[in-house]
Order: structure tokens, then sequence, then C-alpha cells
């Protein structure tokens, strides 16, 4: 039996103004794939970690040489680290999401970000964090601000088990902008925030675009369009991925 989660709390439709946010980089300076690195630690996992990281050291190498683009590499980087997981019940997931989101993803929330969405659904919108994050992971995220939606990238599960395999793309770059055109209103949302170039094309889908902590070239392209520019000095300004020696 193959199965996905559903985070949204009603269908798709474009008749209440809808504000998404990307998560890792925006919502939160942390990055999934540390958390995950850390909850194989705490299990005694950490020379299967190793291997990984072994196994992953010549594209590696081919990045810090600029040969292989940080988007392409950290996609790759995160796949594989899913397969350390391969066999998991929903259940573990659940409790590696929690781990992930205790540990790593909400003690480096930026507050400004988190406040602001949370004003917009108090004003009645919709909020959705519109992410690359797998589903199980992003699930335990939600209840920390209850009534925000999520979509993420879903995994499949045979058996309630998993499976290593995506059920669909992963939820980056355009992608972000086919998951949110059901929502949208004459191909407009009311406002999106995200942090990279690969937010690019879901700022462009909004009436209120925001760079969050932007990296080069987002900043570049918000500074011309004259989009905001969210900053907060009580957190590091850009995402911890990008402070560690792995992407």
């Amino acid at each position: 039996m193959k199965n996905n989660i559903n985070l949204l709390h009603s269908a798709p439709n474009n008749r209440v103004e809808t504000v998404a946010s990307d998560l890792e980089g925006t919502l939160s300076a942390g990055a999934a794939w540390q958390g995950m690195r850390g909850y194989l630690i705490n299990q005694g996992r950490e020379q299967a970690y190793k291997r990984f990281f072994l196994r992953k050291m010549p594209r590696y190498l081919l990045f810090r040489l600029g040969l292989v683009s940080q988007e392409s590499m950290k996609q790759d980087w995160i796949l594989g680290l899913l397969q350390l997981f391969v066999g998991y019940t929903a259940e573990q997931m659940a409790e590696l999401g929690q781990w992930v989101v205790e540990n790593e993803i909400w003690p480096k929330r930026r507050q400004s970000v988190v406040d602001e969405l949370l004003s917009h659904l108090d004003r009645g919108r919709r909020v959705i964090i519109n992410t690359g994050q797998f589903e199980p992971l992003l699930a335990e995220l939600l209840p920390e601000m209850e009534g925000v939606e999520g979509i993420g990238t879903p995994l499949i599960l045979e058996d309630g088990r998993i499976t290593g395999r995506l059920a669909g793309p992963l939820n980056t770059g355009v992608r972000k902008v086919e998951q949110l055109e059901p929502f949208a209103r004459d191909g407009l949302i009311l406002s999106a925030y995200g942090d990279s170039e690969q937010d690019i094309p879901m700022l462009e889908m909004s009436n209120m675009p925001v760079a969050v902590y932007p990296d080069r070239g987002l900043k570049r392209e918000a500074e011309n369009r004259g989009w905001p520019i969210l900053e907060d000095v009580n957190t590091s300004q850009r995402s911890s991925t990008e402070d560690e020696t792995e992407p």
C-alpha cells in the first residue's frame, strides 16, 4: 500500500487570500539535513552517516570547485540521506521529524517571520509553508504554528514503511509555483516569503513578495525590483546550511 500525508486543512481554492513561505533559510535558519544527521548520531548510527558522507565526497568536492551548483548538491545530499531511513515506519518517521523540529528547526526559527505569518493568519488569510522538506518531517513542524498548513515533498510508503522514493518531484523552484496555482487569483497569491534565488518564481507570483535573509542572487533581484528585504539582527543572516563544512 502506498500513501502520503495531506498537510492542507481543506481543498485548494482561491476564495481566501493565500500567503506562502519557504521553510529552510526563511522561516528558520535551521537545516533538516543537519537535524537528520544529529538524530542518527543520537540513535547510535554515527558510522552509518560517516559512510554516507564518504560516498558523497567526490560530488561534494566538485561542488567546492564550483562544478556543481549548491542547489544540485543540496538536493543530491538530502535524497542520499533519506536512504539511511529506508524501512522506517510512519511512527519512526514522526519521531525523526519531532527530533529535527525540536533540536534544529524550531530553536533556530526566525521569530520575525513567524510573527508575520501568524499575523496573516489572524487576518483570516490562508498561510502555507511551501517547501522542499519531506512531508513526514514538515508534519511535525506545523503544530508549532496552529492553523498554518503545509505543502512539502511527498514520500512513498509501502505497508507503512519508507521506501526511499519520492511520490512526486522535490517541491522546489517552479514546482512551488505549480503547487500554489490552485490558490491564485488571476495568477497571483497575496504574499510570499523566500530566502534564495530558487524562490524567485514563487515570489514573482505574489502581490507582496518578501526576501528573507536573501542569498546574493535573490538580494540582487529584490533590490532591482524594490521588494522588501526582511532581516533580524538577533539571528545570523544566512541559513546555517552555508556555515557548515558540508552543503
